[in-house]
């Protein structure tokens, strides 16, 4: 009996273990994923505020073929690129997005059938400042210390990169000011030299070394550098290297150099004793290339004491003026705002007129009032009034209702506005679209470019930096066309959306400078077929409208050499006031006025001049013209009304030119060399100097190369805003016993020039005492403190320089 119960119960699990296999073989089968992955955050993990970042993911199928979707998301929205993997590929996909401002890491996953892997990147905010460098290729750390300099306030502490590094778009690289190579850049693609390139045409400094490797360090160079012919001289003399950058005496007595034959448009920034040129530059665009052909990236100039002046002259630090005048502002905040206002000023959108307001509302009063009291008294149903006063409130809610969707429409809108940033460089221009999309309804849209663009929200920075909620999420889908799903909006709202891409373009404006006294004239001249309206220079120091330009037509304009009215560039371009938007002329002049506000900013900065040499805030020349742009961005699936408008915008900071050219207190390169007893940092830009002394030196803008003085005046005054506006050179902001002195040229000697208790604007007698035929200027500030006079006082030094420069 026993046996016969052990059967059956063997034979019951037999049949339920069977049931159970053939139930789960009817499952999918999940096996875990064979893909590989690893990510790597370009540019050392860095990006501005607002910016983009670039992460280079490495994927490796090491199983059957598969497909997926690479993603990583941050509080913006989220990305993602659709890739196709074969058996045994490799492939390096790359990711674009926009981290919040304090964001640390960056989750990166590859989702496909068979599971999803993911690696983590460490990312870091950049620094707001104009003054952010990189370095390319310091595997020995000899350039670090050098750029770092002995300045308190020489700016940001550079990047290390390497060239694998670079990103292969420009947008990734625009929170740097500067990039010095050494690295081998035969090593970089296609797409990456373009990449600099663009970066360079738009206001970076590309500084390269040269030396014995100046073969594999240039090859990809070719049409940027100052020089053709490029080849190495054996045992060239270095002292005027150091001569040059202020030094007593160089890092060896020769050297290797790269040099060749200026271009046309090159001009020579040192000179050897032989007549080597030691090092060039030449202007590209807004920006410049630097060819140093002495290798500064060897031992014996880690720990040359000329090391940190050469590089004060190579790359002028703004950073004295700009912590005072606020050049560290989060511009990318106040630009997104004046764009995100520009987009809502839209005809589409307008209140509707007070007459029909003001006819309904008293329609409403009649109605439910005195009408329908004298209706139902007429045929004695006064008790209907409770029935009747809510069909009526019901039949004006529908009726407002529909007049609002007649005037507003029922088609989604959409409000365009396309930047088209180029520069006399020509060739590429990087294009910013940005779209207002307005719902009638609430819905979700997605919308599309197409071209190979970056997509994005346009959100308020400051909200999204700080985790405030700012709607609903987004994707972003990178590769060509581009697209942005899941953008919600409410009944009636409004949502902002950009794309961004370089695109193949040659300017419909040109610009050639001239000179009339003080002042610098341009001549804007229309290249194109079209006409171009609104024609205007504008940068943080003020604006001049320059008018409608008909196809071939030109004009001049005039950009004083300083302007300390106040008032904003948008202001002085189309004038004062400009809030009324009662029709569609000026409702057109306010959204250009605010487009203007997000270029070169409104209320950020100290007016009256451009200070430093990076072209994030212009100056610039800019034209309007009716359009969409050449990267229009599109509402899938909708039939919507657009309404667009495309500006030029063009790099136009005027160069110094050949003959007498002055150079004021905010062009040169202003640096402490050294303090000595009480003299210390007494805030942005100044030193509070009590019984003790403080060096500064001043240098002349690269463009000045060359330049023969014949006027030297130095100015000081307790902060920058009394040395960079003239306050009349009276003195007394010191106490007695407060002297400046010059250092003679050449020599240790130290010449006195006056008492600033009696002026603060000291002219030298004879230039060559006072600056170097390298353009360099050293001014002591020495003072002996009264104990009764309290606080120590500050004080800043610049000078202004009149002279020749060849042609």
């Amino acid at each position: 009996m026993t046996n016969r119960t052990d059967l059956i119960r063997v034979s019951r699990l037999a049949v339920l273990l069977a049931m159970l296999g053939m139930l789960l073989s009817t499952l999918p089968v999940s096996a875990a994923s064979s893909v590989g992955i690893e990510a790597r955050a370009l540019m050392g993990g860095r990006y501005a505020v607002g910016g983009w970042m670039a992460v280079a993911v490495t994927l490796v199928n090491d199983g059957e073929p598969t497909d997926g979707n690479l993603t990583a998301a941050t509080q913006a929205g989220a990305v993602s690129r659709f890739v196709e993997m074969p058996a045994g590929a490799r492939k390096v996909v790359m990711l674009y997005l926009q981290p919040e401002a304090f964001q640390r890491k960056i989750t990166v996953e590859f989702q496909e059938p068979n599971g999803t892997v993911r690696d983590e990147v460490e990312v870091r905010v950049l620094e707001q400042s104009d003054q952010q460098r990189a370095i390319v290729g310091d595997g020995g750390g000899t350039l670090r210390p050098q750029l770092l300099g002995t300045d308190e306030l020489s700016g940001p502490e550079p990047i290390s990169l390497a060239p694998a590094d670079i990103p292969e778009r420009p947008e990734p690289l625009g929170g740097l000011s500067a990039m010095v190579w050494a690295g081998d850049s035969a090593s970089l693609t296609e797409a990456q030299q373009r990449s600099l390139e663009r970066w360079v045409a738009e206001g970076g400094q590309l500084v390269i070394l040269g030396g014995p490797d100046w073969q594999a360090r240039t090859a990809a160079f070719a049409e940027l550098l100052p020089v053709t012919g490029l080849a190495a001289t054996d045992g060239v003399p270095q002292a005027a290297l150091a001569a040059w950058s202020g030094s007593d005496a160089p890092a060896t007595p020769d050297a290797t150099v790269s040099t060749g034959t200026l271009h046309e448009d090159a001009r020579a920034l040192i000179t050897a004793d032989d007549g080597t040129v030691l090092a060039s530059m030449r202007p590209v665009g807004a920006g410049h290339v630097v060819l140093i052909g002495t290798d500064l990236a060897t031992d014996a100039h880690r720990g040359w004491a000329g090391a940190p002046l050469l590089w004060g002259r190579l790359l002028p630090s703004g950073a004295l003026l700009e912590q005072f005048t606020g050049g560290g502002f989060p511009f990318q905040e106040e630009s997104d705002s004046s764009l995100s206002q520009a987009l809502t000023t839209l005809p589409s959108l307008d209140v509707p007129p007070a007459e029909l307001l003001l006819a309904v509302i008293v329609g409403y009063i009649l109605l439910i009032g005195p009408v329908s009291y004298i209706v139902l008294r007429r045929v004695d149903r006064r008790e209907l009034a409770w029935v009747t006063a809510p069909l009526l409130i019901v039949l004006f809610s529908a009726s407002s209702y529909g007049i609002g969707r007649s005037l507003k429409g029922s088609d989604v809108i959409v409000n365009q506005i396309s930047l088209i940033r180029s520069s006399s460089a020509g060739g590429s221009a990087s294009v910013e679209t940005y779209a207002g999309v307005y719902s009638p309804d609430n819905a979700t849209y997605d919308v599309s470019v197409e071209a190979d663009a970056l997509m994005g929200r346009l959100l308020p920075s400051a909200l999204r930096d700080f985790g405030v909620p700012t709607g609903t999420d987004v994707l972003v889908e990178q590769g060509d066309p581009a697209h942005l799903r899941g953008l919600g909006i409410g009944a009636g709202g409004f949502e902002g959306v950009r794309a961004v891409a370089v695109i193949e373009h040659q300017p419909t404006l040109s610009i050639s400078w001239g000179t009339r006294g003080d002042d610098r004239i341009g001549t804007v001249t229309n290249i194109g077929d079209v006409t171009i309206s609104d024609v205007a220079w504008i940068s943080t120091s003020g604006g001049e409208m320059v008018g409608d330009l008909e196809p071939g037509a030109d004009a001049d304009f005039t950009i004083p050499a300083t302007n300390f009215n106040g008032s904003a560039a948008s202001e002085q371009v189309y004038g004062f006031g400009g809030f009324d938007t009662g029709s569609d002329e000026q409702r057109q002049i306010q959204m250009r006025r605010q487009v203007i506000d997000a270029l070169v900013g409104y209320g950020s900065g100290f007016r009256g001049f451009d200070i430093g040499t990076a072209s994030a805030r212009g100056p610039y020349l800019i034209g309007w013209r009716p359009g969409e742009g050449p990267l229009p961005i599109l509402v899938d699936g909708q039939k919507a009304q657009r309404f667009g408008s495309e500006v030029e915008v063009i790099a136009a900071r005027p160069p110094l030119g050949s003959g007498e050219v002055t150079i004021r207190p905010h062009q040169m390169a202003i640096t402490v060399v050294g303090t000595e007893g009480d003299a210390v940092s007494g805030g942005p830009g100044m030193v509070m100097l009590g019984d003790g002394s403080v060096t500064y030196g001043i240098g002349l803008p690269l463009e000045a190369a060359g330049l023969a003085a014949t006027d030297v005046e130095i100015v000081v005054g307790p902060d920058p805003s009394f040395v960079l506006t003239d306050q009349g050179g009276f003195g007394g902001f010191l106490p007695q016993g407060y002297t400046v002195e010059v250092r003679r040229p050449g020599t240790d000697e130290w010449v006195l020039v006056g008492d600033l208790n009696q002026r603060s604007r000291f002219e030298i007698d004879d230039p060559s005492t006072a600056i170097t035929p390298t353009g360099r200027i050293e001014v002591r500030v020495t003072g002996r403190l009264d104990p009764n006079f309290g606080q120590p006082p500050s004080v800043f030094v610049s000078a202004q320089v009149t002279g020749v420069i060849g042609e």
